[in-house]
């Protein structure tokens, strides 16, 4: 290995300072790769990965969101598409995939009948456990919706940031986290960015169309919904698998999101019923849907397992970054599209909310992914950092 590192030229801080001095070098300049450290390169290149797309996804989904429930409608295309229904259509395509997912882990159909047997209907009550995030998203779903038929994207972004800090709570309260002075700070100004931006008396909340109240109500609902499905959900991704079955932990993502989605599903289809019924048996449960709705559905799918490969691959401080990063783009993006004005008092709270997200993050003092003794693979669930997730409805966060 050693005679491999020479060959290639890979130099130690000690090398390099060698060869700084223009002295001769000795193969002990040269370093070899800790054992299991391409695992470190390979999960830091997914970590960059993930970080790209989820500002994609994120911006892209807010602004689509936004957009399909604003753009202009014929006068008799009847009433606009169900939220309800997009959440559901959005857990229709998302189940199917976790279940491939499983099955191209476990080798096959026979796989994944073992892994389900021995991850979901073998342990009855931690598959039971997952009803309660999905609960949580199924609501948070439908009010992210809700929301951003009352609020502009760059507002919507800037608010739903409150996350943060009600995770910080949360986890605080079930994890029994503590916060450093950096983080506290962090919360603060977080809080006051989202009073600065939520002020109901600026020009552009006061001439917006619909209710920026209700718009507001929904946004710190859905904030305290993902709050609180995200530290819930990332303990039990973190939890090691029980299972005998060797490609249970390699799986254990895709069986989480089989789990959350074999609750969400049949919860999205009964508040579909139950809160639009009266629309879906008068114009059916796709009514309204076009090309834009559609693409929200399949972003809503895919942000959902996206989020959840982010705490599994990489950790919440790439999602932070990622919130601040979609708040700039959204922002800059929403003057052209929507031809929003922005208030110096909503610049202010989002460069608030901004920094407030990146002092959050910046706490711990980790490398790419890190374990405690220092062994690559997994994160320590102590030593993170939560900006929370938008779980299914990832989206919008």
């Amino acid at each position: 290995a050693r005679h491999r590192a020479v060959a290639a030229g890979r130099l130690s801080s000690r090398g390099r300072l060698v060869r700084a001095a223009g002295r001769p070098m000795d193969e002990d300049d040269f370093y070899t790769k800790r054992p299991g450290s391409w695992l470190m390169d390979e999960m830091c290149k997914v970590r960059n990965v993930v970080l790209a797309l989820l500002v994609v996804q994120t911006t892209s989904i807010v602004l689509l969101m936004r957009f399909s429930r604003t753009m202009d409608r014929p006068p008799d295309a009847g009433p606009m598409y169900l939220a309800s229904a997009a959440v559901f259509m959005a857990e229709v395509l998302k189940l199917p995939y976790c279940v491939l997912m499983v099955a191209r882990v476990g080798g096959g159909l026979r796989g994944l009948v073992a892994l389900v047997r021995s991850e979901i209907t073998g342990q009855v009550l931690e598959t039971f456990k997952c009803a309660v995030p999905a609960l949580a998203y199924t609501i948070q779903g439908n009010l992210l919706f809700v929301a951003l038929s009352n609020l502009d994207a760059p507002t919507y972004q800037v608010t739903y940031q409150t996350k943060t800090l009600f995770t910080a709570l949360f986890s605080r309260l079930m994890l029994g986290r503590t916060l450093a002075r950096s983080q506290w700070l962090a919360l603060a100004l977080l809080f006051l960015g989202a009073v600065l931006v939520s002020d109901l008396r600026s020009p552009a909340h006061s001439s917006s169309a619909g209710s920026p109240l209700l718009g507001f109500a929904a946004v710190l609902g859905a904030a305290v919904l993902s709050s609180l499905s995200s530290v819930y959900f990332e303990k039990m991704l973190k939890r090691p698998a029980k299972s005998s079955v060797h490609s249970a932990e390699a799986a254990s993502l895709w069986l989480r999101n089989m789990q959350l989605g074999a609750f969400a599903l049949p919860l999205a289809a009964l508040t579909a019923l139950t809160h639009d019924g009266e629309q879906v048996r008068a114009y059916g449960l796709l009514h309204g849907f076009n090309g834009v709705v559609w693409l929200v559905v399949l972003l809503n799918g895919c942000g959902g397992l996206l989020v959840a490969a982010t705490m599994k691959y990489a950790d919440n401080i790439v999602k932070c970054f990622a919130a601040a990063i979609a708040i700039i783009c959204g922002m800059v993006l929403s003057v052209p599209i929507f031809h929003l004005q922005l208030e110096p008092s909503f610049l202010a709270g989002a460069a608030l909310t901004v920094s407030a997200t990146v002092l959050y993050a910046r706490k711990p003092a980790l490398s790419c992914l890190t374990l405690g003794g220092g062994r690559p693979g997994r994160t320590r669930e102590d030593e993170l950092p939560l900006c929370g997730s938008s779980g299914p409805s990832a989206s919008a966060s």
